[in-house]
């Protein structure tokens, strides 16, 4: 691309550096040309080089129903990458085998899964990928893969940086072994364990609760009876009340005829 000149260019070096970037932007923007502009910030973001941008435009065009979804994916999955272009690469074959696991096709277990361990979005997606793949692996048990991988995380006060740990291993296809380890304060072995000394400890707590319970249900007939007393009592005041000006009214009505006779 020929560089338009400009008077007193050349003595003005810093001029010249400024064209310099402006030709190289308009190059970019040439080459980025027919490219979805939500990809073109991933890559710009991420640094993802030429050949690895345009292989996800491409491939993304034949995904329309799934874009926003797997755009969402491809963001959380690029987080943290050493190489996000050769990830990227990587993806993009997924997308190509069908293998691919984007938002919408992570499947309800692993959300679950993800819910009752408080794993983030990004281990979520990471798991469900690695877990699609492995369970493609022969000799894999995918049920018993998942249990064991649970031990490990309600042992964890960090599940979502485990998980993460626990990523390479499983890609490798290794068996994942029982926890060897004890339970980390914090984590959801050690609370319940915490629970289960404390109502060893303090038994009288459970009859505590029990008895309070027992009191309220004797207590609420009494309260009813009280209420029906209390409304009756009301009931007999109204009536004596209305006797009362009754009363009234006729002693005014006898006065006002002895005056006029």
């Amino acid at each position: 691309m020929a560089m338009m000149s400009m008077p007193g260019a050349s003595q003005n070096p810093d001029i010249v550096s400024q064209m310099t970037r402006w030709a190289a932007d308009a190059y970019d923007q040439a080459k980025m040309t027919g490219t979805d502009p939500q990809i073109a910030e991933l890559c710009e973001h991420f640094g993802i080089d030429e050949r690895a941008a345009k292989a996800l435009n491409e491939e993304m065009r034949k995904r329309q129903a799934t874009f926003k979804e797997d755009m969402e994916a491809l963001w959380i999955g690029l987080e943290g990458a050493r190489n996000p272009s050769g990830m990227l690469m990587l993806k993009v074959k997924d997308m190509m085998q069908g293998t691919f696991k984007g938002m919408s096709a992570m499947d309800k277990e692993v959300q679950d899964f993800a819910r009752r361990y408080k794993l983030d979005a990004q281990a979520a997606i990471k798991l469900a990928e690695v877990m699609g793949n492995r369970g493609n692996l022969a000799g894999n048990d995918y049920a018993g893969d998942m249990t064991k991988i649970g031990k490990h995380l309600e042992r964890s006060n960090k599940p979502s940086a485990l998980m993460m740990q626990m990523l390479k291993s499983l890609r490798e296809g290794k068996p994942v072994k029982d926890p060897e380890y004890a339970a980390a304060i914090g984590s959801r072995v050690h609370e319940k364990d915490l629970d289960k000394e404390f109502k060893k400890r303090n038994p009288w707590e459970k009859k505590k609760s029990r008895s309070r319970s027992r009191k309220r249900e004797r207590a609420s007939p009494r309260r009813d009876k009280e209420k029906d007393k209390d409304k009756e009592k009301g009931r007999d005041r109204d009536r004596d009340r209305d006797r009362d000006r009754d009363r009234d009214r006729d002693r005014d009505k006898k006065r006002s005829k002895s005056r006029k006779k």
